[in-house]
């Protein structure tokens, strides 16, 4: 070959091997390096993040120090319809290393009223994802906060851990509240069972002995705004979520520092005091009978003479004292053991068994230190409406409730306004003929 083209050959081989690499090399790094390919990297960062997680993204920067590695800053998740803001991360660092994945947020917040998001987040989008959950992982949080209408609550030394284990997934998660200082752990354990025909997910709470404030999850659960911004729960919870249904067993729990004047606001019978609810069985399954066991404590409150009334008429409990012209009676202590199975329910005075009280003679449920105001007529099993009954007003429509119409209840509403003493319920324009 002659020398001229040797030489040609040597050109065109190293433009085509050398120069040319070299040169996209550079293009590709200098393209990457402008504001125009960083806002479309983000864009595309944001998009997959908002279809895997159904809501909207929003991250302020990121950078990937290493292949495997991603840190995004300034996460905002919010719903889609509303805006909403469900919660938001300061920094957050995802790796994965070997089989594993790692998970590390920094200062997250999530808005209690917005927790149900942040459930299916978790729930559908992840565990009920089997190629999600086909490698362990690692969550760690520093200062998770929750947010609600009546303060927030901070959970330090947050570590939650996924583990496949066949057809089971099982996830944990450990914290401790804020300001309290002891070693012990509250935790949560969450198993997606996939073995059977119809998949179900079982988690368990346990607080560890330590009492964690109901405000924390007050607009996740309404309910739980009525039992005042000190309210506290200590103990297990369980609950079972399938196909056909959901179950909540909560045996052995207690609830304490209950505001009463929050929870009888709205009814028409009045009730102040601190109260604590202490449930030896809580068995709840809708439209199933429940098993519950326990008993109230409440101490130094008012109590209306209308609600004692009531409760005379309904629940079996009679005054002692005489309440005269008086709208509401000073108490000092309110006791009693209650247990509803089925559709029955029973209540026993239980004054007596609290120090101080010693001496109250048996069946006592309401008394100041003196002298006992009122007491359980008969340990006799009653109907467990008649609760509903005692507190509800006397309406001029009488409402027929079972089993079969329950579902009625949520679409035919009774009036509001109470029916005026003396005045009788309108007679029924239909009737029977009969022969």
């Amino acid at each position: 070959m002659h020398e001229r083209t040797q030489k040609a050959l040597c050109r065109l081989a190293f433009v085509c091997l050398c120069a040319l690499p070299t040169m996209l090399v550079l293009s590709v790094i200098a393209v990457s390096w402008t504001p125009w390919y960083y806002r479309y990297q983000l864009a595309q960062l944001e998009a997959r993040l908002t279809d895997e997680l159904g809501l909207r993204v929003e991250i302020a920067d990121f950078e990937r120090p290493a292949p495997s590695v991603l840190r995004l800053r300034g996460v905002v998740i919010r719903e889609n319809e509303t805006g909403a803001e469900v919660g938001r991360v300061r920094l957050a660092s995802f790796a994965e290393l070997d089989d594993k994945r790692i998970l590390r947020v920094h200062q997250p917040e999530l808005q209690s009223a917005q927790l149900q998001h942040a459930w299916q987040i978790i729930h559908d989008r992840f565990l009920c994802q089997p190629a999600l959950t086909s490698q362990p992982m690692v969550i760690a949080a520093d200062d998770l906060t929750l947010h609600s209408k009546t303060g927030g609550v901070t959970l330090r030394d947050t570590v939650a851990r996924v583990t496949p284990r066949g057809k089971n997934i099982e996830a944990d998660l450990e914290f401790l509240p804020a300001g309290r200082e002891t070693d012990t752990k509250a935790t949560v354990s969450v198993v997606r069972n996939r073995s059977g025909s119809l998949p179900e997910t079982r988690w368990q709470l346990y607080t560890g002995g330590i009492p964690l404030p109901c405000s924390a999850l007050a607009g996740y659960l309404p309910a739980l705004q009525k039992l005042g911004p000190d309210a506290e729960f200590n103990g297990s919870l369980r609950w079972k979520l399938a196909s056909d249904g959901w179950s909540v067993d909560l045996a052995g729990a207690k609830f304490t520092d209950i505001d009463l004047s929050e929870v009888f606001d709205g009814l028409p019978h009045k009730l102040t005091g601190r109260a604590s609810v202490h449930l030896v069985t809580c068995k709840i399954q809708p439209g199933r009978a429940a098993d519950i066991s326990g008993s109230l404590v409440a101490q130094e409150g008012y109590l209306g003479t209308g609600l004692l009334t009531a409760a005379e008429q309904h629940l079996g409990i009679a005054a002692v004292a005489e309440t005269g012209d008086e709208n509401s009676l000073w108490y000092d202590l309110l006791a009693m053991r209650f247990e509803v199975l089925g559709a029955k329910m029973t209540l026993r005075g239980n004054c007596r068994n609290h120090r101080g009280y010693e001496a109250l003679p048996p069946g006592v449920v309401l008394s100041t230190v003196s002298a006992p105001l009122a007491v359980c007529r008969e340990d006799q099993p009653m109907w467990a409406t008649n609760l509903v009954a005692a507190l509800a007003p006397q309406h001029a429509a009488l409402v027929p409730y079972s089993q079969q119409t329950a579902a009625l209840g949520q679409m035919l509403v009774p009036p509001e306004r109470p029916l005026p003493e003396g005045t009788l319920p309108a007679v029924p324009r239909i009737s029977l003929r009969r022969e």
